[in-house]
């Protein structure tokens, strides 16, 4: 759900994307990419997306970076984070960094600049969590910055 609009978005297995006005009880915008959906995250509210800028992960490893704009969807930035499933992209609180977790346990992170660039995702490193691990979520550590997984295997990295 936008923090400050009136829609929820939602991503399916086909690819589609809905943009739903709960004001009206409709379908405002819709657009299909390939790839089965895996994951939306709305990015937390700045004045510069004014809290219309969402990522939405794919079981082909994209990550679209998009915005809800008057005309429809746009898509602000497109990249292949991983080479499988994505399984969630969490934000720093701060906005400056941003992690993504593909199912079998590859984990990126990218430095961002939300505030005032919302197509900066510039590359910082990877990680690998051990084969049998699958991410199931995760979040960030709002004392030391660190993000904590959950996993198939019961353990938090």
């Amino acid at each position: 759900t936008s923090p400050t609009h009136n829609y929820s978005i939602t991503l399916g297995e086909s690819g589609c994307i809905k943009v739903w006005d709960y004001v009206r009880k409709e379908v405002a915008y819709t657009e299909t990419f390939s790839g089965k959906g895996t994951c939306l995250e709305h990015v937390p509210f700045t004045e510069g997306n004014k809290g219309r800028v969402f990522a939405a992960g794919f079981d082909n490893g994209i990550v679209r970076i998009m915005s809800v704009t008057a005309d429809g969807i746009v898509i602000l930035k497109a990249f292949k984070a991983h080479e499988d499933a994505i399984a969630g992209i969490k934000y720093s609180d701060d906005l400056t960094m941003c992690v993504t977790a593909s199912k079998t346990g590859d984990v990126f992170f990218f430095e961002i600049d939300a505030l005032t660039d919302s197509q900066k995702y510039e590359p910082l490193c990877t990680i690998k969590l051990p084969d049998d691990a699958g991410v199931t979520d995760f979040k960030w550590n709002k004392d030391d910055k660190s993000v904590l997984f959950g996993c198939n295997t019961g353990y938090v990295y």
